[in-house]
């Protein structure tokens, strides 16, 4: 059985692979968080990619995209609301600025999937919900005996725990096939 390092330990042993690390590794290391840093300030600010990256010496200039990219793909993921098209239309036109149109095809790839991922999400609700309504005539039947029809018409399907049970299930099915595709198309659109 190996052995259990404490936390100690392993800062030690990642203190003395810094300290092994070749010159070339660190510069590498600076000129990616300084990507990471653009990319950022590009999603938050809007910044030009091309005019920032103009004034980096050439050879760190893959190192930079490289960073940029990563950061970008991590803005592109499954929208469940509709707030988070921002971000992902905000990480899409870095990767424009960052890899000319040889990306515009994949993007449009991963928007296709995005938007059909939404409207699958919204028919299997849809569909839960009318498997559900049923039972939830009855029991607006049994609320409206004992409080009230006025109460009764406050119950939404979506509030039952089985509905939000099943709801879970199906959208985790949906969400785990969708997601593989998408780390499909973002590891050619980072590569």
């Amino acid at each position: 059985m190996g052995e259990i390092k404490s936390a100690l330990e392993i800062a030690l042993e990642r203190a003395e692979k810094i300290g092994k690390a070749s010159k070339e590794d660190l510069e590498r290391s600076k000129w990616e968080e300084e990507g990471r840093k653009l990319a950022v300030k590009f999603m938050n600010e809007g910044l030009d990619l091309k005019e920032a990256v103009s004034g980096y010496p050439p050879e760190a200039v893959s190192h930079l995209i490289s960073a940029m990219s990563e950061v970008f793909a991590r803005n592109i993921f499954l929208p469940r609301e509709e707030e988070h098209w921002d971000s992902i239309e905000k990480a899409f036109k870095g990767f424009q600025e960052i890899k000319g149109t040889a990306a515009l095809q994949l993007i449009e790839n991963i928007r296709y999937l995005l938007q059909n991922y939404k409207q699958t999400r919204e028919q299997y609700k849809q569909q839960v919900k009318a498997q559900f309504q049923g039972q939830l005539n009855g029991f607006k039947q049994a609320i409206a005996q004992q409080y009230g029809m006025g109460m009764a018409d406050n119950v939404d399907v979506e509030a039952l725990p089985e509905f939000q049970q099943e709801w879970m299930k199906i959208s985790a099915e949906i969400d785990s096939q969708y997601d593989q595709q998408l780390q499909q198309l973002k590891a050619y659109l980072t590569g």
